[in-house]
């Protein structure tokens, strides 16, 4: 991300919500509307609101220049090429790939399947495999000539499927030329990694890609288009309903956006933050000027909704908005990232944060210019990832992987604290298992390090000996597959708030059995994760930590936090059960800000007591229980000591 620009800020921060309320009302151009007249108001910056009227270049936007649906052949002037030497050439073809590893792939799913499709089947080539091992491929069809008509803005658009094995330094990409000499390459396949079906199912309907490829086509009278794969051994890459159109005149994209819940050198995109842990809120957006014209009064607007309160309750609606304007003219297809915020004073709930880019055009691909983050303050959790949970995450799906010994964890950021002092108490690791057959028999025990910003290594960065830790091992079963488990930190772990940790696992047993641990993995927010804060250590031949796009399900959770306390609540004690529902193993947390005793009691829903036990407690304390051999069900946890009782209800499962 480059250039940042804080040049004028409005803010509407208001809890009870005030005039911000009429906001919920206002279309998206409406609040673009209003958030430039208050910024005028405010700055007393004169902008021009005039609508620009473009005529045909409006009329013209989405204009198909060239298309190609490779009707029943390889069509005339187009070609093969293959630099490997051998027969693993690109086809036209009207059926499935086929190949050992893809004999369930079905044909793409595009507009004109029916009359056939361009095929690379690369299993199909390597099924057996010849002799010395599977082939890679190295092969592009390439168009001839394209006579277009100049425009200022040019997309490439198809539709695909495809997969491929096995290194992230495959590529399948499209090539873009205007003179058949000087080429630039784009990526085809939007970062997906290796063993990445898409679409998954391959029989859904096929992906639609669109590339901006203005920068190298815009105002040429001809193109030159090659699909390229080159490296990969396996799987499959099908293309059809090629097009080349003409792009917008007018279109501000929001093209990436976050929130930082810390500024640190590596930010972890935060899903679940304990309120006690959250700092202010401040949001990035990356705008585009995907448009042939130059824009201005461009800026970053974002709105925060409160859906739900932490326990159901209805939410508060629009809660915080604000904007931030880039004080000079925007060219065509520059990208510059803007920040908005502070937001502070942030209750427990189920949030949603929506990223608008603006400027005084009228946007011709409004769907473009937002994107929208979900967020949940809790009471305990502290978490990078949600669902929906696709395939597995963990060391065995990397080289030199698979061993006992070997280790994962997730970069986090433990937050500002106003209860627990100097430092917070780390009771538990909660992991979602993956459906894997191999973690049938794998021994794991939770992890915590410490990160250290300053070292020049991963492998310094990562502390050792873990701060948090277990010395007693679970021995992971079918009955937990899918599901969560929570392992106990014993003892457990002070984090100082403003510090960053490695959360994780380390697998202790199982390996000599074909076992090898690997948690569910949450595809949609590790795309959001940026680089060096995923990480997996193999303890392989050559023992080495390194860094990894996957983000397992992996979650910290704390011990002397609660959600929903306000800076005059004068509660004594603090009381709270995590994770919940669970499975019969879970921690009771409380912190009392005297000294007392109390009698602590688990009851199910007739009443009966099935736990009891006699607390002492003198600022925090976690107290593990395993009720693991009772019902399913409801249960009650209460807290008394004669003149005080506090009950909790929890879910076994």
């Amino acid at each position: 991300m480059k250039n940042r620009y804080l040049i004028i800020t409005i803010l509407i921060l208001i809890p009870g919500l005030g005039s911000a309320q009429n906001y919920e009302r206002f279309s998206s151009e409406e609040i673009k509307v209003k958030l430039t007249e208050e910024a005028e108001a405010e700055s007393q910056l004169t902008v021009n609101r005039a609508v620009k009227t473009h005529l045909q270049n409006d009329k013209a936007y989405g204009d198909t220049l060239y298309y190609q649906d490779f009707a029943n052949q390889i069509p005339s002037g187009w070609s093969v090429i293959n630099q490997a030497g051998n027969s693993n050439n690109w086809i036209w073809s009207n059926s499935a790939p086929g190949g050992q590893y893809s004999t369930n792939v079905a044909s793409i799913n595009s507009t004109t399947a029916s009359n056939g499709f361009m095929s690379l089947p690369a299993d199909l080539y390597n099924t057996p495999f010849p002799p010395g091992g599977p082939g890679s491929m190295d092969t592009w069809f390439n168009s001839p000539v394209i006579p277009i008509t100049p425009k200022g803005s040019v997309l490439l658009k198809w539709q695909q499927s495809f997969n491929y094995c096995c290194a992230s330094g495959d590529e399948l990409v499209v090539e873009v030329s205007s003179n058949n000499f000087s080429w630039t390459t784009y990526d085809a396949i939007s970062g997906r990694e290796a063993n990445t079906s898409v679409p998954n199912p391959s029989s859904a309907a096929a992906e639609q890609i669109s590339i901006n490829v203005s920068a190298q086509l815009a105002n040429q009278t001809t193109v030159y288009v090659r699909f390229r794969m080159s490296g990969a051994s396996h799987y499959y890459w099908m293309i059809d309903d090629f097009a080349i159109v003409e792009g917008a005149s007018d279109a501000m994209e929001v093209v990436d956006w976050s929130i930082n819940f810390s500024d640190t050198t590596i930010n972890p995109i935060h899903s679940i933050v304990p309120q006690l842990l959250i700092g202010p809120l401040t949001f990035d957006g990356a705008l585009f000027n995907a448009g042939s014209n130059t824009q201005t009064a461009v800026g970053l607007g974002v709105e925060v909704v409160q859906d739900s309160t932490y326990f159901g309750g209805i939410g508060s609606g629009l809660v915080y908005i604000s904007s931030t304007f880039i004080g000079i003219p925007v060219p065509t297809l520059q990208r510059d990232v803007v920040r908005v915020g502070p937001y502070l004073n942030i209750g427990g709930g189920y949030y949603r944060a929506i990223f608008r880019a603006f400027s005084n055009s009228t946007n011709q691909n409004p769907s473009a210019a937002i994107g929208t983050q979900s967020f949940i303050v809790s009471d305990t959790v502290l978490a990078k990832e949600l669902g929906p949970y696709i395939g597995d995450a963990g060391p065995g799906n990397y080289f030199g992987g698979g061993n006992d010994g070997d280790r994962w964890g997730s970069l986090m950021t433990v937050g500002n604290n106003s209860l627990a002092g100097n430092s917070v108490l780390a009771t538990s690791v909660s992991i979602l298992v993956a459906n894997i057959t191999t973690n049938d028999g794998a021994q794991i025990q939770p992890r915590v390090w410490k990160w250290e910003d300053s070292a020049s290594s991963i492998a310094n960065a990562i502390v050792s000996p873990p701060i948090g830790s277990n010395p007693f091992s679970t021995t992971i079963d079918t009955s937990m597959f899918g599901n969560w488990i929570t392992l106990p930190l014993f003892p457990p772990a002070n984090l100082v708030p403003g510090t960053q940790y490695v959360v994780g696992w380390e697998q202790t047993g199982g390996a000599a059995l074909g076992a090898a641990f690997t948690a569910a993995r949450s595809r949609v927010w590790e795309a959001k994760q940026t680089d060096f804060s995923n990480f997996f250590y193999a303890n392989g031949a050559s023992p080495r930590w390194g860094w990894v796009a996957q983000l397992a399900a992996v979650r910290l959770n704390f011990g002397n936090l609660v959600i929903g306390l306000d800076k005059e609540d004068d509660t004594k004690v603090v009381f709270s059960v995590s994770p919940n529902p669970n499975k019969g193993l879970f921690n009771v947390n409380i912190t009392s800000r005297v000294a007392a005793n109390y009698a602590m009691s688990v009851r199910n829903m007739l009443g009966q007591i099935v736990y009891n036990d006699n607390l002492s407690v003198s600022g925090s304390k976690a107290q593990a229980l395993d009720l693991t051999n009772v019902e399913k069900g409801i249960y009650f946890v209460t807290l008394e000591n004669g003149s005080e009782r506090f009950v909790k209800k929890i879910i076994i499962n």
